[in-house]
């Protein structure tokens, strides 16, 4: 019998996954990855003692918090809007997860992600799950291949309400009613600003100009960790018109505004770019996403390779409101080709 490294997070979706493989003639062993606090282990503990499932803790606290916590507050003092969950994805759950397989003897482990995993002439990528409203794979790009070859993410094939429906039915509807989680796992639903600023020590946030593009000066802010790029909240409106955050400049301490035409825009400039195979970058049919959900570019893009790695990216249709720090995503149909970050260019 196979034996499998199970990630677990004690909600409806980690433990149907974990059914699943059960019933397809695997072992399972459940994984917990403790990455903040304690908050969920009881939960998992209950979940996985109800199902029949043998547990194991890895423990990735500090990894965490080097890798993510401190690159989130990092990225925000620097004006920038940090994606916490992709660089959790790439560079910590799964590489624990992995570690975790090895150490229980698996030779597979699996997830609760709605995405698939596609084997195309010899590559392997992350392919979007069956169900638009939940598919992950946004937040999956940069997965190396060595860890793929050995993952099962069998939720990619299932809606939502499929999953929910089975898990009732095998007598887990508590955890159908249970509340997901959402938003950023760490903040445990407190506003960024306020972690930020705790975090670092920060509790006192510097006033400074609000300019126009021109440098005319129209107001003034009340500490730049208060504005984010695409916010009209805390802006004046200027001739009649509402404005949005165009811009943060931590050296000068200054957010530029701009009406809502000014911050649409026809390229990209992209960092720390992951790409397994770079040929997929020449592609005619790439598409992008800059966020998971909402509005997204919808034509096809073209890339220019730039020095140090870096990628320029020219959209046939115009994105709205992209700051720097978000990942911005490359895909073919249903296949994630890779991703990077955005950077002012």
């Amino acid at each position: 019998m196979k034996r499998v490294a199970v990630g677990m997070s004690g909600g409806i979706d980690s433990l149907f996954c974990a059914l699943l493989l059960q019933q397809q003639g695997y072992e399972v062993i459940g994984v917990h990855l403790s990455l903040y606090g304690t908050n969920h282990e009881q939960d998992v503990e209950q979940v996985c003692r109800q199902a029949g499932i043998p547990l194991y803790v890895q423990d990735g606290k500090e990894l965490f918090r080097k890798t993510v916590i401190e690159e989130f507050v990092r990225e925000y003092r620097q004006g920038r809007t940090p994606s916490p969950c992709c660089i959790c994805n790439r560079s910590v759950k799964w590489e624990l997860l992995d570690h975790a397989a090895q150490e229980v003897g698996a030779s597979r482990m699996a997830t609760g992600h709605y995405v698939r995993i596609a084997h195309l002439n010899g590559r392997l990528y992350i392919r979007q799950g069956i169900d638009p409203a939940k598919d992950q794979s946004y937040f999956l790009w940069g997965i190396p291949p060595h860890i793929l070859e050995k993952t099962l993410t069998p939720l990619g094939d299932y809606t939502k309400q499929e999953v929910k429906r089975r898990a009732e039915e095998q007598g887990f509807g508590h955890l159908v009613q249970k509340r997901e989680s959402m938003g950023i796992c760490f903040l445990q639903g407190n506003d960024y600003r306020d972690f930020v600023k705790q975090y670092g020590q920060e509790k006192e946030q510097h006033p400074g100009d609000i300019i126009d593009r021109q440098g005319n000066i129209i107001g003034r802010h009340n500490g730049l960790l208060n504005y984010t790029i695409g916010q009209k909240q805390g802006l004046p409106a200027t001739c009649g018109e509402a404005r949005y955050v165009a811009a943060i400049d931590t050296e000068k301490n200054i957010v530029v505004a701009d009406c809502k035409k000014g911050l649409w825009q026809e390229e990209l400039w992209v960092e720390q770019v992951k790409v397994t195979y770079p040929d997929d970058l020449q592609a005619p049919d790439l598409t992008v996403k800059i966020r998971g959900i909402g509005q997204n570019p919808q034509g096809y893009v073209r890339i220019e390779p730039f020095p140090e790695g870096k990628l320029h990216v020219r959209l046939s249709d115009a994105a709205w409101g992209v700051a720097p720090g978000q990942p911005v995503v490359f895909f073919r149909g249903e296949l994630v080709i890779g991703g990077g970050i955005a950077y002012k260019g």
